[in-house]
């Protein structure tokens, strides 16, 4: 449109003038009953159409302003050779197709019944009377009430995680004398990150990525720009996204959402730009870059992919998930930011959801339910802060408190949780043990008799191994892992993915959860039916989980580790816990 846009016609059909030349009140109306029926594009095609209204619009910059139809078809002209007339009549012509199909069977059914007699009514109301008529229209009715208030199930097609490459793979002894190298430590935080690293319950072939691998003589600095972290995040997202289009056999130009979390790096352009830059999306691909939001992001974003997919029916979404080591190693003292420098590991995941029904059939996992919990105090917000030190070093600190904020969070989720995966009869336990709490504690404040020998009882935890099978808790160290135990009241058995993790990958952040799950379709008697429940934990402070039902199992994985354990770390395996000396044997037991 050219410079003229004041002179553009409204978009909808002119009404004619009273014959003061003045709208009157009936005329209003009716323009604003067109307004609202037809909307913007039917409404300027009328008017374009049938009452040939003809706009200026711009040649160009040599020429004065011509008149011509919008639809004026010009060789040269950008604006018309790029429209894309199939998504035209998608997005703006399909619905008004379905409109006019239902005015003009209602219009024919109209027209049949003015044409009737009385002996044509008195049939059709006999044949109502009919059982079988009635229970068929009744039947219809509830169908249809379901199929207009059901959204689409949303599936998981494949999951895979990152598997780094073994020049990246580093020991306990590795860390230390690259964490030397940095010339920035002194003795006592030396000190302080060996006994952590001990106590960590992280193994001897974790990752780190190459710009840090730089310092493993001992002398060289790593290397931590911005280049060498850009690499680390194609190393990482290009393999998943290769080996998940190879597995699946999707195109790149079949997804419709692109969603990426890493908490640290954000670049410019956008990681999800660095992504479909190399393997060619759409360019109507609605890509989402989440970052700040701490280990629990992948939860939120399969909850942000749930909500695109089932409000877009037959569409699919990618989700990738990793955190970027090398802009954050920490070469401060501060010892509560020194924690990152042992805890952190590089790792990926990658799924492909979708929420086409052809898709269900191949699908590996259907996504049942998805929740979040945010505590918003001082003490939640500040127990995962990322600053700078004294010297201005930039790392993230933890707090002495984030156990029991984890607790609180925890708690504050699975008052959500429960309801939809608890059996009845552990539902009632809690009921009842909650009344009889409150009985008890009303009885000895009124004076009651024989109310002094009443205690009130401790309250009750559900065993949620009676609604889950499967457990899969963030692997953000052995602190938090046994938190959870002690607050769940799980057994050693049931947390068993989370420990075999930590120790073999240490903390990967957001993706730990599908290390976990992994580690379970290889080695903890997946069937199908069972429910996973994956907890995850982040800062804000936020606890968000999510429970998958199996569909399909993937038989080459059962009893294959992800990668080969050298002999020497067979023994180190063997002598850190009892949990984990067992890890790598499937079980036959049910989690439950």
């Amino acid at each position: 449109i050219g410079q003229d846009w004041q002179l553009l016609p409204k978009p909808w059909p002119p009404i004619p003038a009273t014959p003061a030349g003045h709208s009157g009140p009936f005329f209003e109306a009716m323009e604003n009953i067109i307004q609202r029926l037809l909307g913007g594009k039917l409404a300027m095609d009328l008017q374009d159409f049938g009452v040939l209204t003809k706009r200026s619009v711009s040649m160009g910059s040599s020429l004065d302003h011509v008149d011509k139809d919008v639809y004026y078809w010009e060789p040269k002209s950008l604006r018309i050779r790029t429209i894309n007339w199939g998504y035209v009549f998608l997005a703006e012509y399909l619905p008004y197709t379905y409109g006019l199909a239902m005015a003009t069977v209602g219009s024919l059914m109209i027209s049949q019944l003015y044409v009737w007699s009385l002996e044509d009514f008195l049939r059709a109301w006999y044949l109502l009377r009919e059982p079988l008529v009635m229970q068929v229209i009744g039947a219809s009715a509830l169908i249809l009430a379901y199929l207009s208030g059901h959204k689409s199930s949303v599936y998981c097609l494949e999951n895979l995680v990152f598997k780094p490459p073994d020049h990246w793979k580093v020991t306990r002894h590795d860390i230390l004398k690259m964490l030397e190298a940095q010339n920035c430590f002194t003795e006592t935080s030396m000190d302080f990150q060996r006994r952590i690293l001990e106590n960590s319950g992280t193994g001897e072939s974790t990752h780190w990525p190459p710009g840090i691998l730089d310092s493993r003589d001992g002398q060289t600095e790593a290397t931590c720009d911005m280049a060498a972290a850009r690499e680390e995040a194609k190393e990482v997202l290009f393999s998943l996204v290769r080996d998940l289009l190879r597995r699946t056999q999707v195109k790149p130009k079949q997804i419709d959402f692109l969603i990426i979390n890493c908490s640290l790096f954000c670049p410019t352009p956008s990681l999800c730009a660095l992504v479909c830059n190399e393997f060619g999306f759409r360019q109507d691909v609605r890509s989402y870059n989440l970052g700040g939001m701490g280990c629990s992001a992948n939860v939120i974003s399969v909850d942000l992919a749930k909500q695109l997919l089932e409000n877009r029916p037959g569409s699919r979404a990618l989700v990738l998930s990793m955190e970027n080591i090398t802009q954050n190693l920490y070469k401060g003292n501060d010892k509560s930011m020194l924690l990152q420098n042992t805890l952190f590991r590089c790792g990926g995941c990658g799924l492909l959801l979708s929420s086409r029904l052809l898709d269900s059939m191949k699908a590996k996992y259907k996504l049942l339910y998805t929740f979040r919990a945010h505590l918003s105090d001082d003490n939640s917000y500040n127990c995962v802060y990322q600053k700078q030190d004294e010297r201005g070093n930039s790392g993230v600190a933890l707090s002495k408190d984030i156990v029991k904020v984890a607790g609180r969070a925890l708690r504050q989720n699975f008052v959500q949780l429960a309801p939809h995966v608890l059996p009845v009869r552990e539902q009632a336990k809690v009921l009842c043990n909650h009344f009889w709490g409150k009985t008890v504690s009303v009885a000895k404040q009124r004076g009651w008799p024989l109310a002094e020998g009443l205690t009130v009882p401790e309250g009750y935890t559900p065993n949620f191994g009676k609604g889950i099978d499967h457990f899969c808790i963030h692997a953000g160290g052995r602190a938090v892992i046994e938190g959870v135990q002690k607050n769940l009241k799980l057994t050693d058995r049931q947390i068993r993915p989370s420990v075999q993790t930590l120790h073999d990958w240490g903390n990967t952040s957001s993706s730990s959860i599908w290390y976990e799950t992994d580690w379970i379709e290889r080695f903890g008697d997946l069937q199908r039916g069972e429910r996973v429940l994956q907890i995850s934990f982040g800062s804000g402070f936020k606890c968000n989980s999510a429970v998958w039902v199996a569909l399909r199992v993937d038989r080459s994985k059962i009893g294959q580790p992800l990668e080969a354990f050298s002999p020497k770390e067979q023994e180190v395996c063997t002598s850190d816990s009892g949990v984990i000396n067992e890890a790598r044997k499937p079980s036959n037991e049910k989690s439950a």
